[in-house]
């Protein structure tokens, strides 16, 4: 029981670092790429974004800060969907959508550790962009299931297929996009600090 308190516990500065870089991606989707998306006249953008940022920083949270990502990620989720998606009459739905969300990197962690690969930030041996790519598409396949069979009741029928391509493709381009800004940051700051 204490190893796992000690694993969730509480530090203010991966809570703040997690949380206010998923808020501002979610910010980022909500008033950029979902009007674009709009524009374009996509019948999903209802329900799934083509880049959703949020997804890279679920991912690269979990596989930095592990377990003490989880509870900054959830009340992340649960603060912009009250602010910007939670409908009325399906709570327990949007409660469920939050759960997904927050649970499918730590989820696709645990299966990928399951197969024996050591992915920790520490191991050396790892090319570490590539299994990022595939444990945040391992997500996406996780949060594509769970929030098309929450979702399914308010989806049309003909939208299923291309609502949970949109997911799949969303949240990968989007760990992918967050995956190199942060590489490309990184970069730059090594060549400026002397």
């Amino acid at each position: 029981m204490n190893s796992l308190i000690k694993k969730i516990s509480f530090d203010k500065e991966i809570f703040g670092m997690v949380f206010l870089s998923f808020c501002f991606c979610f910010f980022l989707v909500r008033f950029i790429i979902t009007p674009v998306q709009t524009a374009l006249n996509l019948p999903q953008t209802a329900y799934a974004s083509l880049v959703f940022l949020p997804h890279g920083v679920r991912v690269l949270s979990i596989w930095l800060f592990q377990a003490r990502a989880i509870i900054p990620l959830f009340l992340a989720h649960l603060f912009v969907y009250l602010v910007f998606l939670w409908h009325g009459d399906g709570a327990l739905a949007n409660l469920g959508l939050v759960l997904v969300g927050t649970l499918c990197a730590p989820m696709a962690f645990v299966l990928v550790r399951a197969t024996g690969i050591d992915i920790s930030a520490k191991n050396v041996n790892v090319v570490h962009w590539r299994m990022i790519l595939l444990i945040g598409f391992f997500a996406s396949i996780i949060n594509s299931m769970g929030n098309s069979l929450l979702l399914s009741p308010t989806i049309d029928p003909s939208m299923h297929l291309i609502t949970a391509a949109t997911y799949l493709i969303g949240d990968t381009i989007g760990v992918f996009v967050v995956l190199t800004i942060l590489l490309f940051s990184f970069r730059f700051l090594r060549r400026v600090k002397p």
